[in-house]
């Protein structure tokens, strides 16, 4: 026997009397139609509303997804960028544990309600393993949209800096004791400060040159090394005021003679040209800065949304 054909019309009076409780004897009597063809259309569309209900949902869930994707890869970007930054004075982390620290950072643990994604807790192997990922996702959205490059050249420039800082050390280290040797305040120092004292002084001679060359005012170096008188006895600053490093002395006559002898400690460091330190110093933050802020733009979230929307990686949830 041929089966009935049910209208889209038949068909929806027969759901809504199926779910005002009727049997499928009253909805034959009610519509003309055989209680096995009404409810053989009636299991037939709830099989199909089941499928796309469930079509449904599966989409809802990958939407979700690929927006905690989407928000995972601006969120490291924007890490990565923050980190990137100018050196601090007694900053010593090359690129590579630079790179190391921003991988052990959770991007993803302030996601809310959903099971799939990182939590407060998450060991540090899972989270360095999930960054990794996030990175190389990062590049393939990006592909020749982003010049990588510009990271790589930043990380040289970072590592040179940490080089020559170190070179800078030794440097002031040499220069503030020949100095002691050769002036006659330099017996007077001696007589009244130990090495520990000598090796506050020197570090307070790397960061007044350090200082300056971050703030673009290497010829005033010198100036940041001054004086600050105080209700018991006076303080040397090598920032110019009192935010960075500062000794204290009772002795305003030991403090002025060590205040000069820091300075000129600061004019010969500047003035070492065979081994160009300072010169490569403020070359490398130059380069930095300029990576960076080339960077900053091309990972800015205006556009890597469209970039990262337009293309796919091998972790994006299946649209």
């Amino acid at each position: 026997m041929r089966k009935k054909y049910i209208s889209e019309e038949e068909l929806n009076e027969i759901i809504r009397l199926n779910e005002l409780g009727a049997s499928w004897l009253k909805i034959q009597k009610e519509t003309g139609i055989p209680r096995r063809s009404a409810k053989r259309a009636y299991d037939e569309y709830m099989r199909s509303k089941s499928v796309d209900e469930l079509k449904a949902a599966r989409q809802q869930i990958i939407s979700e997804q690929f927006d905690h994707h989407l928000q995972d890869l601006i969120s490291l970007a924007q890490l990565l960028i923050s980190r990137i930054g100018d050196p601090t004075i007694r900053d010593m982390k090359n690129a590579e544990m630079i790179m190391d620290d921003i991988l052990k950072v959770d991007v993803r643990v302030n996601r809310i309600q959903n099971p799939l994604t990182g939590k407060a807790g998450t060991s540090p192997e899972v989270v360095i393993r999930q960054n990794k990922m996030l990175f190389t996702s990062l590049r393939a959205h990006t592909r020749e949209k982003v010049a990588w490059k510009l990271l790589e050249e930043w990380q040289t420039a970072r590592n040179d800096w940490i080089n020559n800082l170190s070179s800078l050390k030794t440097e002031a280290a040499e220069i503030v004791h020949n100095l002691i040797r050769q002036l006659p305040i330099g017996d007077v120092i001696m007589k009244k400060v130990g090495n520990n004292e000598i090796s506050e002084i020197i570090d307070g001679v790397v960061d007044a040159v350090c200082r300056a060359i971050l703030n673009d005012r290497l010829d005033e170096a010198e100036n940041l090394v001054k004086l600050i008188p105080q209700e018991k006895g006076v303080q040397l600053t090598f920032s110019g005021d009192s935010s960075g490093k500062l000794l204290r002395y009772e002795d305003a006559v030991l403090t002025n003679n060590i205040c000069n002898l820091a300075r000129q400690s600061v004019t010969n460091l500047r003035a070492v040209k065979e081994s160009r330190i300072v010169d490569n110093m403020a070359n490398a933050v130059n380069i930095m800065r300029k990576k960076k802020l080339v960077l900053e733009v091309m990972l800015d979230e205006l556009r890597l949304i469209p970039l990262i929307l337009g293309t796919r990686c091998d972790i994006c949830p299946a649209l």
